[in-house]
């Protein structure tokens, strides 16, 4: 996120984009999975002990290391067609050095690209 000011985050319910941004932090930065925190967002209609089942054992994390969970009240209706049964998981890491670093380098990376073009 370029929000925060203070932390590197990712939110997505894509478990493979997660599971990716988790082996980046880790093999680019050296930032061990044991220090990162997540949070999940889920509809009311979910079951929250399903899905954050779900989320420990797919990113292989322990339960400890997640926030309290978002429960968001379903509406009949929405602008999503499909919701994701098991919810959005953001990946935090707190740390100021490193969130500036990479947005530092995305920065670098979008202006090597757009002399590109």
């Amino acid at each position: 996120t370029k929000a925060n000011k203070y932390s590197v985050r990712l939110g997505n319910s894509d478990p493979l984009l997660i599971k990716t941004f988790i082996i980046f932090l880790n093999h680019v930065y050296g930032v061990d999975k044991k220090d990162l925190k997540f949070g999940l967002q889920i509809f009311s209609s979910m079951d929250k002990n399903k899905s954050l089942a779900y989320w420990t054992k797919c990113l292989c994390v322990n339960k400890d290391q997640f926030y309290k969970v978002i429960v968001t009240p379903s509406k009949k209706r929405g602008t999503y067609r499909v919701r994701n049964i098991e919810g959005v998981v953001t990946v935090y890491f707190n740390n100021v050095k490193l969130r500036n670093e990479i947005n530092d380098a995305l920065k670098k990376t979008v202006e090597d690209i757009s002399i590109l073009y």
